[in-house]
């Protein structure tokens, strides 16, 4: 009786390979947190801009190849975006903000949060008026 080999039932074999199953979803599910958790660690750093309306800004060491991803915060209108090989040039054309995403060449990536102050408020409106009257 000593040397017997010791036979499973079917509901043993069933419950082994469940538990089975389940530590390896249990370590699947780890492993993905893990990697979603590393993902979240790298935020972007913020550089705070703050320009005049008809005033320039460059921003340079910007990585080769890559384009900018700007952001309307308010006002569509405020900024005037070009970017070259290496550099983003800013003009201020109206009071608003942008962001905008880039990667610098070291392969950081921040985000420039550009504000546009004007000096005074717009003068006039833009709202169109009647025709003048005819002379006869």
């Amino acid at each position: 009786m000593i040397n017997e080999p010791i036979h499973f039932g079917a509901s043993i074999r069933r419950a082994l390979t469940t538990a089975l199953v389940i530590m390896g979803l249990v370590a699947l599910n780890g492993s993905l947190a893990f990697a979603a958790t590393s993902k979240a660690k790298t935020k972007r750093r913020i550089i705070p801009v703050t320009i005049n309306k008809g005033q320039n800004y460059s921003i340079t060491g910007v990585k080769e190849g890559t384009n900018p991803s700007p952001k309307v915060v308010n006002n569509p209108n405020a900024l005037v975006l070009q970017h070259a090989p290496g550099r983003i040039e800013i003009v201020g054309a109206d009071s608003g903000s942008w962001k905008i995403n880039a990667t610098l060449a070291t392969g950081e990536k921040v985000t420039y949060v550009v504000t546009v102050k004007a000096a005074a408020p717009p003068q006039g409106t833009l709202i169109p008026v009647a025709a003048p009257t005819v002379i006869p």
